[in-house]
């Protein structure tokens, strides 16, 4: 061992990332608290593992920190395909030799670069001047890139550094591997659940933490396959011809697959995928697992997202005075409720019924209180699937069946 490399190597950092490089193949919050660390350890202010899907030159998802959703939007848009740092680390380990590039030591003419592209806004964005990163792992076109940023009031990277990071490299890479592996296997539903899923009469998607689908039900089969703008290609990864809403799914799974990491709830996104004839909602929701009493420290990885597909073409248009019959709703309160469930967003509905989008939002709060709902998935679910409501005029909303409470997978 070398004097320069022994300091370091017994380092109680080097010890505790390691572990933390390791724990990530089974914890429930994978990668984050490795990317957590290494940032304070070693000076950064940001950092990420990114998914790359290199077929389309596109970014798929990122387990990130400290950057922000319309950073992530605008390095999708402008920067993911033509990324110098990425290309130096892609070039490094294509020669067979993986190792960490650091955008002031690697790039010929990094100012000018930042100064006439958008990665000077790229960096501005994330407050940071420097960068450095390395390929972590790759399987053909899919491709994990960890990259981590410094602003100008730290130092610039030094080679020491980067020979430092490159011994985490080997561990990050061989857990990378096992991780994706893994996830792809997981058993993210028991068998009578996986079964309900395959008989809804709505597209079901379950993505796991390496944003691979590893789930599609019958239904979203159908959908996908009679849909020029979604696809899953052969890496298992789903894009949409749409850039724009390539770049809000991805930012959307990304959110998604953090709260399932770290048990939480947040609120569905539901976007719209026009068609040649037809839309199609997509919503995302962080996928959340039901333990009766959970161990301490319980590491049982069932990090995902579900992602659900409704196609309006085969389904009747929910007719607002049925939602007022049914649910109690005020004419106010079934049109918001209508006009979602028919693939509005928020703001669409803002925008057409000329309120402001918080007094939609009010709307939808009593909608959900009504409906015994608390999602705009869960709400939109209900309503999508209960077509024969167009056939049902009860008397008195009470004359409906009771809900159940509902559970997660």
């Amino acid at each position: 061992m070398s004097n320069e490399a022994a300091p370091f190597n017994y380092s109680p950092d080097y010890h505790d990332l390691v572990g933390l490089i390791y724990d990530a193949i089974s914890h429930s919050k994978g990668f984050f608290p490795f990317i957590h660390r290494f940032t304070r350890v070693f000076n950064g202010d940001s950092a990420c593992f990114g998914i790359y899907d290199l077929s389309t030159g596109s970014v798929v998802g990122a387990w990130a920190v400290n950057i922000a959703d319309e950073a992530l939007k605008f390095y999708a848009e402008h920067i993911a395909d033509s990324d110098p740092l990425l290309k130096a680390a892609l070039e490094a380990d294509e020669e067979g030799n993986p190792s960490f590039v650091a955008s002031n030591l690697d790039i010929e003419n990094v100012d000018a670069i930042r100064s006439q592209t958008p990665i000077g806004e790229f960096m501005g964005l994330l407050h940071a001047h420097d960068a450095a990163g390395a390929i972590v792992y790759r399987d053909k076109s899919y491709v994990v890139f960890f990259a981590m940023q410094r602003s100008s009031n730290r130092p610039s990277f030094q080679k020491e550094e980067l020979a430092e990071f490159n011994v985490f490299l080997p561990h990050m890479s061989r857990a990378a591997r096992l991780y994706t592996k893994l996830s792809s296997l997981v058993d993210t539903a028991p068998p009578a659940e996986r079964a309900v899923l395959q008989d809804l009469n709505r597209g079901i998607l379950i993505v796991d933490a390496s944003f691979r689908v590893v789930f599609r039900n019958a239904h979203a089969g159908t959908i996908i396959a009679n849909t020029a703008n979604i696809e899953i290609n052969n890496q298992g990864l789903v894009s949409f011809s749409s850039g724009a809403l390539a770049r809000s799914v991805m930012v959307s799974l990304s959110n998604a697959i953090r709260a399932s990491a770290e048990g939480r709830e947040m609120p569905d996104t539901i976007l719209s995928v026009p068609d040649i004839d037809r839309t199609i909602t997509v919503t995302i929701s962080p996928l959340l697992t039901s333990r009766i009493e959970p161990s301490e420290g319980d590491h049982d990885h069932k990090a995902g997202a579900i992602v659900g597909l409704y196609d309006w073409s085969i389904r009747p248009r929910i007719d607002p005075d049925i939602l007022e019959t049914v649910f109690n709703l005020t004419p106010c309160e079934a049109k918001v409720a209508a006009m979602l469930a028919n693939g509005g967003t928020l703001s669409d509905i803002a925008s057409k019924t000329y309120r402001t989008k918080e007094t939609v939002k009010s709307h939808l709060k009593s909608v959900f209180r009504k409906t015994n709902t608390c999602r705009q998935a869960e709400l939109v679910a209900i309503l999508a699937a209960s077509s024969e409501l167009a056939q049902i005029t009860p008397s008195s909303p009470h004359d409906m069946p009771a809900r159940q409470p509902r559970k997660h997978i």
